[in-house]
């Protein structure tokens, strides 16, 4: 009987690992997305679409073709992540070059540190 326990357990358990999986992989790519991270969150959603393609297979043993279609999708779509990336990056780049450039205060003549004036008067004997 524990040898039958013993495969339930692991079948079981590498589902139940995999269900997790294709959760984090989907909460990462949402969390990436709303962080502007969009190379990672690309590649997060990649990981869980292949995931939930698995999930959805009717065959033991997918096609090769299969893995192929979702390899060239996940590089397109990362494609997609680095172009905003870059675009993310380039309006950054545009916004810090309209902002005028500090100019150094004018010369101040004299002493400029401070001059404190204190009163005192002596106390009698």
């Amino acid at each position: 009987m524990w040898p039958v326990a013993i495969f339930l357990m692991l079948v079981v358990g590498f589902y139940w690992f995999a269900f997790m999986g294709t959760i984090w992989f989907w909460m990462n790519a949402l969390f990436s997305l709303c962080k502007g991270h969009f190379i990672r969150a690309s590649i997060w959603a990649s990981l869980g679409f292949g995931m939930l393609a698995w999930w959805q297979g009717t065959e033991v043993i997918p096609h090769p073709w299969d893995f192929d279609k979702w390899l060239r999708g996940s590089a397109v779509l990362v494609a997609f992540g680095a172009l905003g990336t870059f675009v993310r990056w380039r309006k950054k780049r545009q916004a810090m070059e309209a902002v005028r450039a500090w100019t150094a205060p004018a010369e101040a003549t004299g002493n400029i540190g401070p001059i404190i004036e204190v009163e005192y008067k002596r106390l009698p004997n």
